[in-house]
């Protein structure tokens, strides 16, 4: 008896074998499968609807492409679209860049972010950018180191970038937490695109770009991703958003003030101008972060705000010339530019909070700071806390030596 099971079990295990590797069971064959490296999202046309972009790796050494959906009613819905249009099952286990057009910013962007918070296959560390322009656009772009598009944009928005204050960076997870969060409010770097020159091929025939175009309208793909080595990525501003809307945005230097004070940047390059003999001198500064702190309190009923923050500097470079003796010294840095790095410091921060109060953007996470340390005095507090908090700076900037 125990050998007729056995023959019944075998017999059973070659069947399913059978039918898996011929297909039967509807399961996707790996090399129909394509690798999805990002995922773009615009405002269609149609009200109330959104494209959808996404730039592919595909198999059997073929070339990259882009591929849009449009009009489609959710996120989920174009990518499961993705396969009847391309005859490609795309897979996002290896999707690591979301970014958001510029005109989809205008509505509450979670209605397609919280696809991916839902999958289980996009991991919470994606990073997530608004476009300049639109998202299907910037994919489309040509990487100047022959790289994929989403492989360049991504390195601009690197860790190490954001170790430079250079760029705000910000993953699905940093986002998500914010606005879920009492402050409802969140960040995300603005990604452009530049010229590196002009295109030796700008006048070549407008329809290639087009031949792969699919009939019907609704889906087309292009082959963008190191092709043209004319564009470089910029990621020096900074979107603000409040409830999941874009409120402000921050320009590159109060980017920079923004992450000294407040993310993980702790070494970054920063210009610094004073008079000397009448004429302005421009020096730039290799800034090291020793302490940042914000501290919120309620002194005499009024929300008092303090930014702490400790930091080193070395001169790097000046627009003008110096003698041996000051090149010499280099790592000591006058007294006047100190003073002058402090208060360019500070008027960069008193900027930001002007945008934040004007936008509602809680950028700097008051409400939760309150809603943690004095959650009796949250309920009085919280909804005048931006516009009411009085703001100081501590701030100080010493020699390297």
């Amino acid at each position: 008896m125990n050998k007729f099971w056995t023959r019944i079990f075998l017999i059973a295990a070659a069947i399913l074998l059978l039918l898996f590797f011929s297909n039967d069971f509807g399961l996707i064959n790996i090399q129909q499968t394509t690798v999805v490296t990002a995922i773009g999202i615009d405002r269609s046309e149609e009200e109330g609807k959104i494209d959808v972009s996404a730039q592919i790796a595909m198999p059997e050494g073929k070339k990259a492409s882009s591929v849009l959906v449009q009009g489609a009613e959710t996120v989920g819905e174009a990518i499961a679209e993705f396969n009847a249009k391309t005859g490609w099952y795309p897979t996002l286990v290896h999707c690591k860049l979301v970014l958001i057009g510029a005109e989809a910013t205008g509505e509450d962007v979670f209605s397609s972010l919280d696809y991916f918070l839902r999958s289980e296959f996009v991991e919470d560390s994606c990073l997530v950018a608004v476009c300049e322009k639109t998202a299907a656009e910037t994919l489309q772009a040509d990487s100047p180191i022959g790289e994929l598009t989403s492989t360049a944009i991504a390195k601009v928005l690197s860790s190490q970038a954001q170790k430079t204050g250079q760029v705000s960076v910000c993953n699905l997870r940093d986002f998500a937490k914010g606005y879920f969060s009492v402050s409802e409010s969140g960040f995300l770097p603005l990604v452009s695109i530049k010229k590196e020159a002009e295109e030796a091929s700008s006048g070549k025939d407008s329809s290639q770009s087009g031949s792969d175009s699919q009939s019907g309208g609704s889906s087309s793909q292009s082959g963008g991703g190191g092709q043209g080595s004319s564009d470089v990525f910029d990621a020096s501003q900074t979107v603000l958003f409040y409830r999941g809307k874009r409120t402000e945005t921050l320009d590159a230097d109060e980017t920079l003030a923004f992450n000294l004070a407040d993310t993980d940047t702790d070494l970054a390059y920063g210009d610094v101008s004073v008079y000397e003999n009448g004429n302005k001198v421009t020096y730039n500064l290799k800034i090291k972060i020793g302490k940042k702190a914000q501290k919120l309190k309620i002194e005499d009923g009024v929300p008092v705000f303090t930014f702490q923050i400790r930091a080193k500097a070395q001169i790097t470079d000046a627009d003008r010339s110096a003698d041996i003796v000051e090149i010499a010294k280099t790592a000591i840095v006058p007294e006047r530019v100190l003073r002058a790095a402090e208060e360019k410091f500070k008027a960069e921060l008193d900027g930001i909070m002007e945008k934040t109060r004007s936008s509602g953007c809680d950028l700097f996470r008051m409400k939760q700071k309150l809603y943690r340390s004095r959650p009796k005095d949250f309920e009085t507090y919280k909804d005048g806390l931006l516009t009411n908090a009085r703001v100081l700076y501590d701030i100080r900037f010493d020699t390297l030596r």
